[in-house]
């Protein structure tokens, strides 16, 4: 269902949003990489990078279910040397009442599903962060972009589909 985000009309894709509703958010996968030396590290020393994107959607149009699969990815540094990695996928589902245009399912996901998502993964990241004596300040939180369809789309050019953690 990939498609140019360009190509939504902003009242099919507000009418979208008035009949989507939440079902799930499920983790499906996850893996977390800490080398031993990290251990003697300060975290506030580390470069931070993130990833945050849609990898696959799908609509079941006779159930009216919505899916999105999203990978996130955190990625930290100490000078060259990967010292952490901690990556999840999730499976999230909407009920869409009536009809929906690919487009606009495609960009919802891409908004507000990766938004809806993206809070489960910084727990998971704090989570095993502490359990692992870490002691990281939590992921920022995700920007929400302009509320035009136009807006959304210049967005997704300039990136936004892979975030960038302020460096520490």
């Amino acid at each position: 269902m990939a498609q140019d985000p360009h190509a939504a009309d902003a009242t099919v894709y507000n009418n979208l949003v008035s009949r989507a509703h939440l079902r799930t958010i499920r983790l499906t996968s996850t893996k977390f990489e800490l080398k031993p030396e990290a251990l003697g590290l300060d975290p506030a020393g580390w470069r931070n990078g993130i990833s945050a994107a849609l990898a696959h959607s799908f609509l079941e149009a006779e159930s009216g279910s919505l899916y999105g699969i999203f990978a996130f990815d955190v990625v930290c540094r100490q000078g060259r040397k990967r010292v952490l990695g901690i990556n999840a996928t999730y499976l999230t589902n909407y009920r869409v009442e009536g009809d929906c245009d690919g487009h606009a399912c495609e960009l919802f996901l891409e908004r507000v599903g990766k938004i809806a998502t993206y809070p489960y993964f910084r727990t998971l990241v704090a989570t095993l962060t502490s359990q692992a004596g870490l002691l990281m300040q939590p992921l920022p939180i995700m920007g929400v972009a302009p509320r035009s369809i136009e807006g959304a789309s210049i967005m997704d050019e300039i990136g936004s589909r892979k975030p960038a953690l302020p460096k520490s």
